[in-house]
């Protein structure tokens, strides 16, 4: 498992599949679970640049998370002729849930978030918040000095 790292205590579920295969040419990849994490049945985890997920990050069942694209700008050649495109580091923060089906695409999620299922995270999320919807919005956050979720406008 070159360009894989998975810490201590971490649970691999059913078929899940993890890949770090860097674009030509680049010169590092890495895919890092951190300790204590559990990545449920059918995940698809594929690196091209970098995709760090925090400790005691639980993903539910066919979750999908990618730092890539591919291209499609071409119209005179089919899809998958076209480069996969760089998108952005994803990193899912200390703590996190990840529903079933959510799609993290080049984004970056805050800890202890809780992301609702069948949401695409394609913009970067903040600490303490739950976000739901296509593409996903935030829709809590946690208030510290009431210690209670507050729903945002």
């Amino acid at each position: 498992m070159q360009n894989i790292s998975i810490g201590e205590n971490v649970y691999i579920a059913y078929r899940s599949w993890l890949a770090a295969l860097p674009l030509t040419g680049a010169e590092h990849c890495e895919l890092i679970i951190g300790d204590g994490t559990s990545i449920g049945n059918l995940n698809h985890i594929y690196a091209t640049k970098s995709i760090i997920i925090g400790k005691d990050v639980l993903t539910a069942d066919k979750v999908y998370i990618s730092d890539n694209l591919h291209g499609y700008e071409d119209v005179s050649l089919p899809i998958i002729k076209q480069p996969i495109k760089q998108i952005a580091t994803v990193v899912i923060g200390d703590g996190c849930w990840l529903g079933e089906n959510v799609c993290v695409i080049g984004a970056k999620i805050g800890k202890n978030c809780v992301i609702g299922a069948n949401s695409v995270v394609t913009k970067d999320i903040p600490d303490y918040s739950v976000a739901v919807g296509s593409p996903a919005k935030v829709i809590k956050r946690y208030c510290f000095e009431t210690n209670q979720w507050i729903k945002t406008n």
